[in-house]
């Protein structure tokens, strides 16, 4: 007769499954889950790790090419088959939406422009679906594979591509935050402008309204590994702050004080008068010039402000530089 502990007889097949429960259940401290949800939640973090993992078969190299793995579990998902349409219709929004995120981050993009993405842009942002993987239902993309113009600031296709990559990330992670996620969304994708807010919002739309959630896994040269995970239900927060905030277009002039800024976030920040540091996003390339000519100087700097209103009332506001030149010194008391 075996004990709790001792390994029984391999042909007692009754007693080693009762024998592996056991182990199992006294390898872990953890709970088992009691409900859908729960049993839902585990498996999505369990996906995340083995994505995450070193030893995952699809990860042992560093890619070539800058991939993204996702994988959709949900309503639509059984035994590792997905809906067509929430396929198709999911490949639609994602190469949608990184292509409009991309054209809102390119440094040659003319202020304000609301045109048609350029070719190129489209080109250098393309993404080609590669090996389905194990888990709920995965599929890897890869990266366009001709190269950039790495040469023009802002333009080069990895370079691009992966700053498009992390911003959708951005907005993913925002979605799932818990408290205040809402205006973490909104801030996140409002200084992007309206076009993009449009399509994050289509892009939420399809795992909203199916009852789908994804884990992304985003990998490249300037980003080692990033992995997020939006739910369902994240995915219809994201959804409804989008959709439900009011967006409009106005421009103002600012007076204040340069008093800082950042070529790598591409702002400069003005200490406008009794009303605290506004933070003025502009071109990369003009950052150092700026602060160089205006920096700890009296200013007069005209902005395109795009602002944001929430369901519950709160206001986003994101500024975009026009013109700055010096103003009048500010009168002494």
């Amino acid at each position: 007769m075996s004990t709790p502990h001792s390994l029984p007889d391999a042909g007692d097949k009754k007693a080693m499954r009762a024998w592996l429960a056991a182990r199992r259940s006294e390898s872990t401290d953890k709970p088992l889950p009691r409900t859908l949800t729960e049993l839902r939640s585990v498996q999505l973090k369990r996906l995340a790790r083995s994505m995450e993992s070193d030893t995952d078969p699809e990860s042992a190299e560093r890619p070539d090419r800058p991939i993204l793995r996702f994988a959709l579990d949900g309503e639509t998902v059984r035994t590792q088959r997905v809906e067509s349409a929430v396929l198709g219709d999911w490949l639609r929004a994602l190469q949608t939406t990184v292509q409009s995120v991309a054209y809102a981050l390119d440094e040659l993009r003319p202020t304000r422009d609301s045109g048609p993405v350029p070719k190129e842009i489209q080109r250098m942002t393309r993404l080609f679906s590669g090996p389905v993987f194990a888990s709920s239902y995965g599929m890897v993309l890869e990266g366009a594979p001709e190269a950039g113009q790495a040469e023009l600031p802002g333009t080069g296709g990895d370079v691009l591509l992966d700053r498009a990559m992390n911003r959708i990330f951005d907005v993913a992670d925002r979605a799932s935050s818990g408290a205040g996620a809402e205006d973490a969304v909104l801030d996140a994708a409002l200084p992007l402008g309206r076009r993009v807010i449009s399509h994050l919002s289509e892009l939420s739309d399809v795992l909203a309204s199916t009852g789908t959630s994804v884990t992304l896994t985003w990998e490249s040269k300037a980003t080692a590994r990033r992995t997020s995970t939006l739910t369902s239900e994240s995915a219809e927060r994201c959804r409804t702050t989008l959709r439900a905030a009011q967006v409009e277009d106005s421009s103002d002039r600012l007076v204040g004080t340069v008093v800082g800024g950042s070529k790598l976030r591409g702002v400069i920040e003005i200490e406008v008068d009794g009303n605290g540091i506004v933070v003025v996003r502009t071109s990369k390339e003009d950052v150092p010039a700026l602060l160089a000519g205006y920096a700890e100087r009296h200013v007069e700097a005209d902005v395109h402000v795009l602002t944001a209103r929430s369901a519950g009332g709160r206001e986003h506001r994101s500024y975009v530089l026009l013109d700055l030149s010096l103003g009048e010194p500010a009168a002494q008391d």
